[in-house]
């Protein structure tokens, strides 16, 4: 029996995502001060305001994730297991293949496990796969982003490959 992978965030690709936010914040609520400064329109400073918050609120919510230490995902030889979503285990025989998608200009690279079924209800409707709720046919994909946590694309399919002998991988 194979030993457990238990994969964590990345400390190191967490930080810009967590500093951008705070930069948007920053560079709105400047900009709202300097239109109240010098009695403009108060639509434009009103949008700018609620913009700075949205900033820092969801900069708020990358900080602390990307300070959370627990394990995100498990593979094994039962199947994976994403805390990020839905926290449910899907089992490998439900798995018809596993490949790696790099994003276009610098995005994220996503594992894809395409699914013999539909995917459970606890998956599909977390805030990380809600891509397929927007495109059609995306119910049997389950998208796993890789770039925030600590293990490398190729130690990701070398684990996959060694504890789903049967699942299909591809490039």
């Amino acid at each position: 029996m194979s030993a457990p992978v238990e994969i964590r965030n990345s400390a190191s690709s967490n930080t810009l995502a967590g500093i951008a936010p705070f930069i948007g914040a920053a560079v709105a609520g400047v900009l709202a001060f300097r239109s109240i400064s010098t009695d403009t329109a108060r639509g434009p400073v009103f949008l700018l305001i609620v913009f700075a918050v949205g900033c820092l609120g969801w900069g708020l919510f990358k900080a602390s994730s990307g300070f959370d230490s627990g394990v995100q995902v498990t593979l094994d030889a039962k199947g994976f297991r994403d805390r990020r979503a839905g926290d449910v285990l899907v089992p490998w025989d439900t798995v018809r293949s596993v490949g790696l998608v790099h994003g276009n200009h610098g995005g994220p690279t996503l594992v894809n496990f395409e699914l013999t079924g539909e995917m459970p209800e606890a998956i599909k409707y977390s805030g990380a796969n809600a891509l397929n709720l927007m495109l059609p046919g995306g119910g049997k994909t389950v998208h796993m982003e890789m770039s925030s946590l600590d293990i490398s694309e190729g130690d990701m399919m070398a684990a996959i490959r060694r504890l789903a002998p049967g699942v299909k991988v591809v490039r």
